[in-house]
């Protein structure tokens, strides 16, 4: 760790919902995560017109979390309104699509982006494995 470098405790919360009113208005927080998500999100959500409200935030910069609130139009007459959950799941689906379609472009140009993802695949698959076999030794 280099002397500028801060480590960041995990956060107390990997998720939770907020919010008690109608399912049209939420408030998502998301532990682990940064503006990176957080705008990302939010940019998507505003470009659909049946949302009337899509902001973040992060409360404090040493706090590993975002919050991400989403309202979305009451349905007409009759018609079922689009809850906040469901705009959030869409927008995720959403940001993983255009997330993808960047990775193939960029691979299809630099082929050392593909060894480089598979090399930070194959890191990722060895911590959990890791990780897991942590788990085990503390349990005996």
């Amino acid at each position: 760790m280099s002397v500028n470098e801060v480590k960041i405790k995990p956060a107390p919360v990997q998720f939770e919902l907020r919010g008690t009113g109608p399912p049209t208005s939420r408030t998502f927080v998301i532990g682990d995560e940064d503006h990176t998500l957080g705008n990302a999100l939010r940019h998507i959500l505003i470009n659909d017109a049946r949302v009337d409200f899509a902001g973040y935030c992060v409360p404090h910069p040493s706090e590993p979390v975002v919050h991400v609130r989403v309202q979305t139009a009451t349905g007409n007459e009759g018609a079922a309104a689009l809850t906040a959950t469901e705009a959030v799941k869409e927008a995720c689906t959403t940001l993983e699509n255009q997330c993808d379609f960047v990775l193939e472009e960029l691979e299809k140009v630099l082929p050392e982006v593909r060894e480089d993802r598979e090399w930070m695949e194959q890191l990722a698959a060895e911590e959990l494995q890791q990780a897991a076999e942590e788990e085990e030794d503390e349990e005996d």
